[in-house]
């Protein structure tokens, strides 16, 4: 219950900031966890980095589009028939950004993603990769005119989502 009223009150903070979104070139680092929901599999830890640009806006919504590259840091475990080993995934993706608020503010985020996943099982590597459609949804707090705070959900598959933290510096 506390969950929905905080979710209820998040557009009306995002509009009681002061400080816009400036217009420009930002770039971010994110550290976060691929959490995938098939059977067998722990998740993995990923960073990644973003290079973005802020078309501008009216101070309480902006456009940007983002360039985004995740990599693995520490493996997930997997477990097949009983044969233990690891998993690991790299990701590359371009967005449209959509942000509301000033200081406190929402982000929603569409795009193209291409996914790299592999697997070592009992001496066995596999390998594969996919491209489509990606999403996701966030929050920021944004510290001053040049450091911002995100938390972001992103769906990369329909069995993989990626639950990040991240610092982002703008110029």
């Amino acid at each position: 219950m506390e969950i929905r009223k905080t979710a209820r009150l998040l557009p009306v903070l995002c509009l009681l900031g002061s400080t816009a979104m400036a217009e420009g070139v930002y770039v971010g680092a994110k550290v976060g966890v691929m959490d995938p929901d098939i059977n067998g599999m722990d998740e993995a830890t990923n960073a990644g980095v973003v290079l973005g640009y802020t078309f501008g806006g009216d101070g309480n919504i902006s456009w940007a589009a983002e360039a985004e590259f995740t990599t693995t840091i520490s493996d997930g475990d997997i477990e097949v028939f009983g044969q233990k080993g690891d998993w690991d995934v790299d990701t590359q993706a371009l967005y449209g950004v959509l942000r509301f608020g000033s200081d406190i503010y929402g982000k929603v985020r569409a795009g193209y993603l291409r996914e790299d996943v592999s697997a070592s099982i009992a001496g066995v590597s596999v390998d594969d990769d996919d491209t489509g459609f990606s999403g996701g949804l966030g929050a920021g707090w944004r510290m001053n005119e040049n450091f911002a705070i995100e938390l972001e959900y992103t769906f990369i598959e329909d069995d993989l989502d990626f639950y990040s933290a991240g610092l982002n510096y703008s110029f």
